[in-house]
């Protein structure tokens, strides 16, 4: 008589079978997390990206409304490079600043603001002819400088320097830490 033969896995066919499914068990683990680091890194980086596009555009509202030189009186009306609205500045601490008066948002008066950098943050202080205290916001952190350039009948040049002619651009720079840096030019 024959023996019938059981059918079934061997200890060792099982062993391997598990030895597989661990493996692929880890290498999907691995991925997986791999996954959700990056999803964390470009959520940190589509915020970041997202802050700058706010301070641009809010810059540029700022200088839309800046206020016309017939609007503005002036001690001198020696001619300037730039608008009466507009004022420049560099200080040895803080860096660079850019003012700008502007209207008022309630339609009557002006204010004026001011960006500019203290230590590492990218400030916006804002004040009226109506109200002398200080707005203060945060814009941007980890900004390493902040500087800015005229465009002119003789090109770009620094604001610092004297130039004949009136600016017709201004560029402003934003060089952050780890995101790099970042230029906006806006028609004056």
């Amino acid at each position: 008589m024959k023996k019938q033969s059981v059918g079934g896995f061997t200890l060792v066919e099982l062993l391997v079978a598990v030895s597989l499914l661990g493996l692929l068990g880890i290498i999907s683990w691995r991925g997986l997390d791999h996954v959700i680091g990056q999803r964390v890194r470009i959520s940190e980086q589509d915020a970041q990206i997202e802050r700058l596009i706010r301070t641009i555009g809010q810059l540029e509202r700022d200088f839309d409304e800046c206020l016309a030189d017939a609007l503005l009186s002036s001690a001198s009306d020696e001619p300037s490079p730039l608008p009466k609205c507009l004022a420049l500045t560099r200080n040895q601490h803080s860096g660079e600043a850019v003012t700008i008066v502007r209207a008022h948002p309630s339609g009557t008066g002006y204010s004026s603001v001011r960006y500019g950098l203290e230590g590492n943050d990218l400030i916006r202080s804002t004040t009226s002819n109506r109200n002398s205290q200080s707005d203060r916001v945060l814009l941007l952190s980890d900004v390493v400088s902040f500087e800015a350039r005229l465009f002119s009948a003789g090109g770009w040049v620094d604001f610092a320097e004297q130039s004949d002619s009136r600016a017709t651009a201004i560029e402003i720079s934003i060089e952050r830490t780890e995101a790099g840096r970042y230029t906006k030019v806006i028609v004056l």
